[in-house]
C-alpha cells in the first residue's frame, strides 16, 4: 500500500495509485487490471516501455514499486527517465534473480552499471515479489535506489538533462511471456517550487 511521505518534504509533483484507476486496457500491451497497471510482452528480446504521464520532468525524485508477476533470468525490469525522444533515455532495470542493469540509450543499449546485487542488499528475488524502485535525478547526476539502498550513482550528459519517465520491461527468449505489475508512483521535486 502507497504511504504518502511526511509534511515537510518538496512538493509532491505527480502520484497514480493504480489501485484507484478503473480496470481497462490502455494498449496493446498495457492495461489496469486486479487495481495494478499491467505491461505485457512476448517479444524475443524485446523493450516495451509505458510513460507515467505526459508530463517531462528534470530534477525529481521518482519512487514507484513494481512485481515482475512473470519472466525468467533474462527479463527485465524497472524504471526509464529522461525520455527527450524515442531513441534517448536512460533505463534502470533488476532481473528477478538480482541483476542490475542501468543503461544508456540512443538508439542501441550501452550499459553503465551491470552486475549482480551485493549479498547483503534488500532484493525480493524472484517473479511475484515486489520491489520499491527509486531515483533522484538532480543535474547531471542520477542516483539509484533499490528498497531504500543505494545502488550507484551515475553523470549523465547534458542531452539527458530532463524528459518523460515511465515503466520498463525486457523481455529475454523464454516463449513464455513477461509481465510487470506496477501498484503506484510518485515524483516528488527536489526543491520546493519557486513563488510565481
Amino acid at each position: 500500500m502507497y504511504e504518502p511521505p511526511p509534511t515537510g518534504f518538496p512538493p509532491i509533483l505527480m502520484t497514480v495509485d493504480y489501485a484507484k484507476g478503473p480496470p481497462g486496457l490502455l494498449g496493446p500491451s498495457v492495461s489496469i487490471r486486479d487495481g495494478q497497471l499491467r505491461l505485457r510482452t512476448d517479444i524475443a528480446d524485446g523493450n516495451l516501455g509505458y510513460p507515467a504521464s505526459q508530463r517531462s520532468f528534470r530534477d525529481v525524485i521518482v519512487e514507484a514499486r513494481m512485481t515482475l508477476v512473470e519472466g525468467g533470468e533474462d527479463d527485465f525490469f524497472g524504471l526509464f527517465l529522461r525520455q527527450s525522444s524515442l531513441d534517448a533515455y536512460y533505463c534502470f532495470s533488476m532481473s528477478p534473480s538480482g541483476r542490475c542493469v542501468v543503461s544508456r540509450y540512443d538508439g542501441a543499449y550501452h550499459p553503465v552499471v551491470d552486475g549482480v546485487l551485493a549479498p547483503d542488499m534488500t532484493f525480493h528475488a524472484g517473479p511475484g515479489q515486489a520491489n520499491l524502485f527509486q531515483v533522484v535525478a538532480c543535474g547531471p547526476s542520477l542516483t539509484f535506489i533499490l528498497n531504500h539502498q543505494v545502488i550507484t550513482g551515475i553523470m549523465v550528459d547534458p542531452g539527458y538533462k530532463e524528459g518523460f519517465l515511465g515503466f520498463y520491461l525486457h523481455h529475454g527468449h523464454r516463449p513464455a511471456p513477461a509481465e510487470l505489475a506496477v501498484d503506484w508512483i510518485q515524483v516528488r521535486a527536489i526543491l520546493p517550487e519557486r513563488a510565481s
